[in-house]
């Protein structure tokens, strides 16, 4: 009985040190489990702030359709909503775990960081605009605001704004948005108001140049024809606009400056290239990138492939596919240019396909400057908005958008001669 007795207790504290040994065994696991529980939750988030930081920059693209968030009492509310691909700038900001939304920059808007990628710049030709001078007008919109850009809908805001007029059109007034140029069509706009924007005087005209070969004497080249430019003359020019900060118009700005619908600085120019001939793409186009400037090319694409002149500083528009020969109109004008009296239906086929070469375009140039009402009549036919002709006088808000005048820059034009006309 004894002997049972002494088993039993000893069983009993057997049973004992292993019921202390599983609890010690249980807390030690237990407190394993948190220990990796929490180094868990710290590469967790650890993860997450970089993945965070991964898409936050100055500048950012939506990589996607998204949604626009106003932060009212702590809470993100949707305000509206923005197209993939849109261009942002952002406030600066300590990013943490907790920064799940950005704030866009200069707005009380947010928007969420999954929904952007970095990009290195907002691209420069998104900021010309900012060089416009704004009209004394401003629009209050519905209250439900649509943006568009030339791609389509960029946002749509759930609210009515009050905005500057940068560029009239029949249907639309273009403002300045979240840094862009973007148009709001007149149905969805309420009201216009006139309305202090700036004192600053707007231009009233243009000095339009047109150029047609280059060359560099200093590489062997040669061109015996007065209205061929070297190099050294063209960037000579070049660096006069560029260091006096002169803006190289677009043809759709000019086209709008000449109607009164866009407001220009003083310092505005429009440079045109004429035919596509010698040095434009080996000589020009590179002096327009290194100074980074504006030129239009009226090409005559019958002669040159439209391909080979692709420059983000070089506009192509028509110069007819082949209507640059001589004397088929005698006794019309100086050099009896097709456009003058060809049958309507050869011209209009002939138009037709520059245009289709051309991206469509709608501005025109007169081969050997011969115009006349009868090229004017086929020209609006076919479809062209303006059409520049010579003349030495300055091109000025409200003329003839089918008589647009243009100074020809001459080998022997000094860059004093040059500055004077540009002034």
């Amino acid at each position: 009985m004894k002997k049972k007795k002494i088993i039993l207790i000893i069983f009993i504290v057997i049973i004992f040190l292993l019921s202390i040994v599983g609890v010690y065994l249980y807390l030690e696991h237990q407190e394993y489990l948190k220990e990796q529980a929490i180094l868990e939750q710290e590469q967790k988030e650890k993860e997450l702030l970089k993945n965070i930081k991964s898409h936050y920059n100055d500048s950012v693209k939506t990589n996607k359709e998204a949604t626009i968030y106003e932060l009212t009492n702590n809470n993100y509310n949707e305000i509206g909503k923005i197209n993939k691909d849109v261009e942002l700038l952002l406030e600066k900001e300590n990013i943490t775990i907790n920064t799940k939304y950005f704030k866009i920059s200069n707005l009380n808007y947010y928007i969420n960081y999954m929904d952007v990628d970095k990009i290195e710049s907002i691209s420069k030709s998104n900021t010309r605009y900012k060089k416009y001078i704004s009209f004394n007008q401003n629009i209050i919109t519905k209250d439900t605001t649509n943006f568009y850009n030339n791609d389509g809908l960029v946002y749509t805001i759930n609210k009515s704004f009050n905005l500057p007029i940068l560029v009239k059109e029949k249907d639309k007034y273009y403002v300045e948005y979240l840094n862009q140029l973007l148009y709001i069509i007149k149905d969805d706009v309420n009201e216009l108001i006139n309305y202090n924007n700036t004192t600053t005087v707007a231009s009233t005209n243009i000095s339009v140049f047109n150029y047609h070969g280059f060359y560099n004497p200093n590489l062997g080249e040669k061109c015996d024809s007065v209205i061929c430019l070297t190099t050294e003359k063209f960037e000579q020019q070049l660096k006069y606009i560029t260091d006096n900060d002169f803006l190289t118009v677009t043809m759709w700005e000019f086209e709008r400056y000449i109607e009164g619908n866009l407001k220009l600085p003083v310092k505005s120019v429009l440079l045109t290239i004429d035919d596509g001939g010698p040095g434009v793409t080996t000589r020009a186009i590179p002096l327009l990138e290194k100074y980074n400037q504006m030129a239009t090319l009226f090409l005559i694409s019958s002669w040159f492939d439209p391909k080979i002149f692709k420059s983000n500083n070089l506009e192509l528009h028509s110069h007819g596919h082949n209507l640059h020969n001589q004397y088929e109109c005698p006794g019309y004008g100086e050099q009896g240019g097709a456009i003058m009296c060809k049958d309507r239906d050869y011209l209009l086929t002939d138009l037709k396909k520059s245009r289709e070469l051309l991206n469509n375009t709608t501005a025109f140039c007169y081969p050997f400057y011969d115009f006349n009402e009868y090229s004017i009549s086929v020209l609006k036919e076919a479809g062209f908005t303006i059409a520049f002709r010579g003349g030495y006088i300055k091109a000025t808000v409200g003329v003839d958008k089918f008589k647009v005048p243009r100074f020809t820059v001459m080998s022997y034009l000094t860059l004093n001669e040059f500055k004077k006309l540009i002034n």
